[in-house]
């Protein structure tokens, strides 16, 4: 069975006159015959009752024909609206970030799409790096956009851009800027954090931090996303570390000393399926 195959059938249904279809088709009489007969011999039915004179669909026939115009229908809108997926006309790219790149470059990603291809639909959603990448995996999101992340062997990655990691201190801690040395007076401190399963390698990166400094962190909260945290620690339920972008534009009550330093920098870093990476290519540029 074929998409010819089922044209042709439609004819056939509409003019019920096998000598009058095959004249619109364009092909002799008994070729037409034949390919309904090997049509109904796949489909293991009748679809037409046949007579000397007269040509009917059966109860089979009525229900195939309807069900065949439907699939050609559908068949002729798909085609239409993966050309248009093609040319950025139609079609959606998904997007998912850590708090830190809806700071940082996922705006200017937005409106770059938004500018180039304004009938295409962008969806951003904020998430931790385990949720990204399992959705990267199970194909629920297109990009990914992470700090620190590690990625499987399935997927590919560039390095959007390098920071810095901030200390960030409720507004009434007793250290200063001024009075700050090294981490290592933070190790009676209180930290808010990510969970290690869901921040996958950027919880590594600030655990090592402290390890650095000679303790380990004593976590009293934990949230995966930035607002979060700097709400947490602005309420004075403890401290924490996030990339500089984290606390960019804010007007909170907290105290910041950025870590210029340390050897561990924050890495934001933009992936995508390596099978996909020829499909996503005009986005990934766009980054």
């Amino acid at each position: 069975m074929d998409i010819q195959q089922i044209k042709n059938f439609l004819v056939l249904c509409n003019t019920l006159n096998f000598r009058k279809a095959a004249e619109q088709i364009n092909i002799v009489q008994p070729a037409l015959s034949r390919q309904i007969q090997l049509l109904e011999n796949e489909i293991g039915v009748l679809l037409f009752n046949r007579s000397k004179r007269t040509v009917t669909l059966t109860e089979a026939g009525i229900f195939f024909q309807k069900e065949a115009d439907r699939i050609l229908q559908d068949l002729s809108k798909t085609i239409t609206r993966t050309a248009q997926v093609h040319n950025g006309e139609a079609g959606e790219v998904r997007v998912t970030h850590a708090s830190s790149a809806m700071n940082t470059v996922v705006p200017s990603f937005l409106v770059k799409v938004k500018h180039k291809w304004p009938h295409l639909k962008t969806i951003a959603q904020e998430t931790s790096n385990f949720q990204q990448i399992e959705m990267l995996l199970t194909r629920k999101t297109d990009l990914g956009v992470a700090p620190n992340i590690m990625l499987p062997q399935e997927v590919n990655s560039k390095i959007l851009y390098r920071e810095n990691f901030v200390l960030i201190l409720p507004g009434d801690h007793p250290l200063s800027k001024n009075k700050f040395a090294d981490l290592s007076v933070l190790k009676n401190e209180t930290f808010i954090l990510p969970q290690l399963s869901t921040g996958v390698g950027y919880v590594e990166a600030i655990l090592q931090i402290c390890q650095d400094a000679g303790f380990k962190p004593k976590v009293a909260h934990e949230s995966a996303h930035s607002i979060g945290v700097l709400r947490l620690v602005e309420a004075g339920l403890g401290i924490s570390i996030e990339p500089v972008s984290s606390v960019r534009g804010t007007n909170m009550n907290i105290e910041l000393i950025e870590l210029k330093d340390l050897p561990q920098k924050v890495t934001m870093t933009l992936f995508w399926l390596k099978e996909r990476e020829e499909e996503l290519d005009r986005f990934i540029k766009m980054f």
